[in-house]
């Protein structure tokens, strides 16, 4: 079943890729090349909460480095993961960090019991691999209180037919599911939610406004004119960034983008 996949996995990618696969794990999001995207999206996510210190329930956390982040905010957090050893290794973070108010739960989150003790819940990259998705987000509606919300920040339309996912699941048996917005709005809706919302994600824009500079080649005649012609074009390319962000916010990020959900 992919849930054994889901309790497996880091057990699973330490046999093929040794001690590497686990320093990685836990130490994102520095760990990680994609560091700056992970940072503006968990960023994104922060804005979006309510101010803490806020009651959040992190579902899906893992190796617990979200859960930091929010608890390094001023959030009063609970992390959830139905993987122990994931849960064993997000606890060894906490007592590094010192934050002695956060905790650390294994459980399923398609079946945790949160008692609508929590201001917000949070699925941050992780709603995405329930077996049972309705199931997750009723219990993220149970654990909020009146008027709480969920922010979920998901991969979006063709997510498992990307080469990554789909080896993940050949490999891993993990599950792997493309959570658009459109697509947890609906199911939210059936729950019981009443408010929906829905953002861009901020690696996006990151990348949008943000490209990585390209490294200069050749003679340095031809590294001048091509200087000269990006000064010339840069208002241009800025006019044109505009329109394509403006454009995404309304269309594109329904296919993939930030969903907050108000009970």
């Amino acid at each position: 079943m992919a849930k054994t996949g889901e309790i497996d996995y880091l057990k699973n990618i330490e046999e093929e890729y040794g001690e590497a696969a686990v320093r990685h794990a836990v130490g994102k999001p520095f760990s990680d090349p994609n560091c700056a995207a992970f940072l503006s999206e968990i960023a994104a996510v922060l804005a979006l909460l309510p101010p803490a210190p806020a009651r959040l329930l992190d579902l899906g956390c893992g190796t617990g480095w979200t859960s930091i982040f929010f608890a390094k905010s001023g959030y009063n957090v609970t992390g959830v993961d139905i993987a122990p050893d994931m849960i064993r290794h997000a606890d060894e973070s906490r007592q590094r960090e010192g934050q002695e108010s956060l905790q650390f739960r294994t459980a399923d989150y398609e079946e945790f019991d949160g008692g609508g003790a929590f201001d917000a819940v949070v699925f941050y990259d992780s709603l995405h691999h329930a077996v049972d998705e309705s199931a997750a987000l009723r219990c993220a509606f149970r654990a909020l209180k009146p008027g709480g919300i969920c922010v979920a920040s998901e991969p979006g339309h063709g997510h498992q037919r990307q080469h990554d996912a789909v080896q993940a699941m050949r490999k891993y048996n993990v599950t792997e599911k493309a959570m658009p917005p459109a697509k947890i709005i609906g199911l939210a809706r059936q729950i019981g939610f009443r408010g929906f919302h829905v953002y861009p994600h901020a690696f996006r824009i990151q990348r949008e406004v943000f490209p990585r500079p390209r490294l200069e080649s050749g003679p340095t005649l031809m590294r001048a004119l091509r200087k000269t012609a990006r000064v010339a074009m840069a208002p241009l390319r800025l006019l044109y960034r505009t329109a394509r962000l403006a454009a995404w916010n309304e269309v594109g990020c329904w296919l993939t983008g930030i969903t907050v959900l108000v009970k």
